[in-house]
């Protein structure tokens, strides 16, 4: 059966399908009609929004449109454009569009009305399109205009698209992100004024919501947007090299979010990418996101006092220009224009890169020693390093370094202390350093250190080197496969006898001892995905509780093993000795032979069995307080305040929880009750404080909180933790690490389950989340504290109980298994990783 001819589709289908990718949302048509307004060069524009009835217009002072260009558009529809450009010129555009499809587009997802006058005419002309027909052409009688200028009136956006309707963004979040988008064009365009307002149903105008006034300076725009808590020190970056700029701020105080970063090319906003990835990783290397300076007004570093572990990293504050000739970059890549490709992409990194760390070595976040020479735009500087290792496979791993740690390591090298010597004692002989001891009940030979006691077997030649006692590890530049039994040579020597003798008989040249033997510890950490902030309870342990041996037994324990244990007694004061019986075979076929001793950590275990309780009763109380709302009591206990505890916010974060129902109902859930509560729009208004250099500036509002969750409470009122959390919240959400829109649809109250405590965690507070665990923390049983059979017990049958028995609230795991024992296994002492099957290659490989 011969397939279908293929037909050229018909202009109309072809239209409409390249308007459904240039105009995706609502936004996106504001943001086309306000660049349009700051092409035709317009200084003040005004825009209006109905979410609800799917109409936006823009308003401007700008050059505006001829009757005969109104024509034109209405006629030609698609590539008509004032900024037309030769294909020579394509490469050097200066304006946002080019295309001429944007008023075309909206014509045919909606109805779009255009309104113009040129400074030359004494009539406003009027022109109406929809579904690629002129609906009308003439005077015009809605938007008469008295001067120049342009008004742009989109109704009825995607009536012919109900799918795309229904993905839309609710119109609480549509109106966020179009002031969002205003406010992301008025920062490059300080001399342009902007007036956002939100009409309702009934078509009557609110007050406006959103003003920003023309001003001097992008720092100037910033101040009035954001307020000045973010920029009372800043430093103005105005810097050039070559054919290329970067213009803008670097603020010294630090914010909770990314919400405050921006970075253009020639006045076009750009994605996140490479370039902000730079940026960053220039910030991470610093100590920026410790010693920024306080909203509060702090001016000075605070590199001597200590920072809580649980305090949330300070994120860099910035406004960024930079400016390339417009040959040297192509924006052409899709409608939104915000993709950026460089032509001379290394030197613009690096020229960003030292742009930033010149800031940072001018405020003393970095040293000058910490520069690099070049720049990697691949560097990651969240992953870790890890070190070269050798599994039982007989690969050696080795993954590339950062060469400023090469450098580092090197500084570090030439100004170590000598080695220890003692006059008058002579060296000890390689024979003479160690004992030669032999286990009889296991048959296993151990090498014994006179000095330290240490030992290890004396066939182990892989941690150990022949030539010499220092442990060598295992340099590779790749992974390469190790000869059974090879060793890697020191490339040091022993000392000869008789230069040895002479260099003791004089005092100024001394022979430093040898190093002392030492296993490594078990790399854990880098396999247990605890990451950011340490917490003392899961580093100050570790040493002690992992090393190479229990790290070689792999097993796999469930619940159920935990709850069937048999505990024997405490260890050492810090841990529960059990067994673990045979569980029988697991779902994947592997089977456990035999019982297993097991160590499980007394702290560990108990700080897990507390933060489950603490957080399931939070839990349980947010769900349940999301189903029935706030007509009903908080479903969580409260503690009230009284007088009710005053808290500061920025202005921006003031109108942020004014404006969001969602953020005050998410809070709410939580416990969290203000002052007014629900009435709480009318914080915007509030009681306004003086400035940190007492002018009376109006960047920050004070809002009262009348009661908090009781099992945090007694943290929350410690220093400034309860406004902290509010603030990194309205940060959460803003950065969208938090999506509230997902909590509406909960269910019935009759279907929550214990275990559904679990759920709730995706939109708990973070820093709600790290005083829960804090609180479980300092509470629980702690090393050194004796605990009787029947109390270990019972933290057992605890334990079994938890969701999450096998780690501790901060990642650190709560057991380990010491030895297997009972009935034996064919593959005892196999490596760990499975046996390479190279006959299933080679049938794979072959011809047949």
């Amino acid at each position: 059966m011969a397939g279908l001819p293929i037909e050229r589709l018909n202009l109309r289908t072809r239209a409409k399908l390249r308007s459904t990718q240039i105009l995706t949302s609502l936004p996106q048509i504001v943001s086309e009609l306000l660049q349009n307004s700051l092409d035709a060069k317009a200084r003040r524009i005004e825009i209006g929004v109905n979410c609800e009835e799917w109409t936006c217009w823009v308003t401007d002072d700008g050059q505006g449109m001829s009757r005969d260009d109104l024509t034109l558009l209405g006629s030609s529809g698609r590539y008509g454009s004032s900024k037309a450009y030769t294909p020579d010129t394509l490469n050097m555009l200066s304006t946002f569009g080019f295309r001429g499809e944007a008023l075309a587009s909206a014509a045919d997802l909606g109805c779009l009305e255009i309104c113009s006058r040129t400074s030359r005419s004494r009539e406003t002309w009027s022109v109406i399109l929809k579904d690629g027909k002129m609906l009308y052409s003439g005077s015009a009688v809605r938007w008469k205009k008295t001067s120049h200028g342009t008004t742009v009136c989109v109704r009825d956006a995607f009536y012919n698209l109900p799918v795309r309707r229904l993905s839309h963004p609710a119109a609480p979040r549509t109106f966020e992100l179009i002031r969002k988008e205003t406010e992301l064009y008025a920062l490059v365009f300080p001399d342009v004024s902007f007036v956002l307002h939100s009409v309702s149903d009934s078509g009557s105008s609110k007050e406006s919501t959103f003003r920003i006034p023309r001003t001097a300076s992008t720092l100037s725009t910033f101040s009035h947007i954001y307020g000045g808590a973010l920029c009372q020190h800043v430093d103005e970056i105005n810097t050039t090299l070559g054919d290329m700029s970067v213009e803008g701020f670097i603020s010294l105080e630090g914010a909770f979010s990314k919400a405050y970063q921006f970075l253009y090319i020639n006045r076009h906003p750009v994605e996140h990418g490479e370039l902000q990835r730079i940026i960053e990783s220039r910030f991470t290397l610093s100590t920026f996101s410790k010693h920024a300076f306080e909203e509060s007004g702090e001016t000075s570093l605070r590199s001597s006092t200590r920072r809580s572990p649980r305090k949330a990293e300070k994120k860099p504050v910035y406004v960024l220009n930079l400016a390339i000739p417009p040959d040297k970059i192509d924006n052409l890549l899709e409608p939104a224009k915000g993709a950026v490709h460089i032509g001379e992409k290394d030197a613009v990194y690096a020229f960003l890169s030292s742009t930033v760390e010149s800031f940072l070595v001018r405020h003393g976040f970095a040293s000058q020693s910490r520069r690099r020479e070049s720049i990697d735009p691949s560097f990651s500087p969240q992953k870790r390093r890890k070190l070269d290792s050798l599994n039982d496979s007989g690969y050696a791993e080795h993954t590339s370094e950062d060469p400023l740690a090469y450098d580092l390591r090197v500084k570090v090298a030439e100004t170590a202390p000598a080695p220890l010597y003692v006059s008058g004692v002579d060296a000890l002989d390689e024979e003479d350093e160690r004992i030669v001891w032999t286990d009889y009940s296991t048959g296993q030979t151990f090498l014994v250190d006179r000095r330290t006691g240490n030992s290890r077997l004396q066939d182990d030649q892989l941690l150990y080197n022949n030539y010499d006692d220092d442990v060598v590890p295992v340099r590779r530049e790749r992974r390469t496969l190790l000869p059974s039994g090879s060793t890697v040579p020191s490339g040091k020597p022993d000392t000869p006898d008789w230069i040895r003798k002479a260099l003791e008989a004089n005092d100024s040249y001394k022979l430093g001892e040898k190093k002392i033997v030492s296993l490594n510890i078990s790399n854990h950490d880098d396999h247990s995905g605890h990451r950011g902030s340490s917490h003392h309870c899961y580093i100050g342990h570790q040493r002690h509780f992992f090393s190479s041996d229990s790290a070689a037994i792999q097993q796999r324990f469930t619940r159920a093993d935990i709850k069937d244990a048999v505990v024997i007694s405490q260890v050492d004061r810090k841990f529960v000795a059990c067994v673990f019986g045979d569980g029988g075979p697991l779902k994947d076929g592997i089977s456990k032979n035999g019982r297993s001793l097991v160590l499980i950590d007394q702290h560990a275990a108990d700080e897990r069995i507390r933060v489950e309780l603490f957080l399931k009763e939070l839990c349980l109380g947010f769900l349940r307080n999301k189903l029935t709302g706030q007509a009903e009591e908080n479903a969580i206990e409260l503690r009230h305040l009284t007088p009710p505890r005053l808290i500061l916010l920025t202005r921006l974060e003031i109108r942020r929880l004014a404006d969001s129902q969602e953020i005050q109902d998410a809070l709410w859930s939580w416990g969290f009750c203000f002052a007014g509560s629900p009435q709480i729009t009318g914080l915007d208004h509030g009681e306004l404080v003086e400035g940190v250099d007492g002018d009376n500036s109006g960047s920050y509002a004070q809002i009262a909180v009348q009661s908090i969750p009781e099992v945090v409470a007694d943290k929350l009122l410690l220093a400034e933790e309860l406004r902290d959390l509010v603030k990194g919240f309205i940060a959460q959400v803003d950065s969208s690490a938090v999506d509230l829109s997902r909590a509406r649809d909960m269910g019935s109250e009759s279907r929550i389950k214990d275990n559904d405590w679990l759920k709730a965690l995706r939109w708990c507070p973070r820093q709600l989340l790290d005083l829960v665990n804090s609180k479980a923390c300092r509470g629980a049983i702690m090393f050194n504290d004796s605990l009787t059979h029947e109390q270990c017990t019972r933290l057992v049958t605890q334990l079994a109980d938890t969701a999450l028995p096998f780690q501790c609230a901060h990642g650190r795991p709560s057991l380990v298994p010491l030895t297997r024992f009972g009935k034996l296994t064919a593959d005892r002492g196999r490596s760990r990783h499975s046996q390479m099957r190279w006959s299933a290659l080679e049938q794979q490989t072959s011809p047949d």
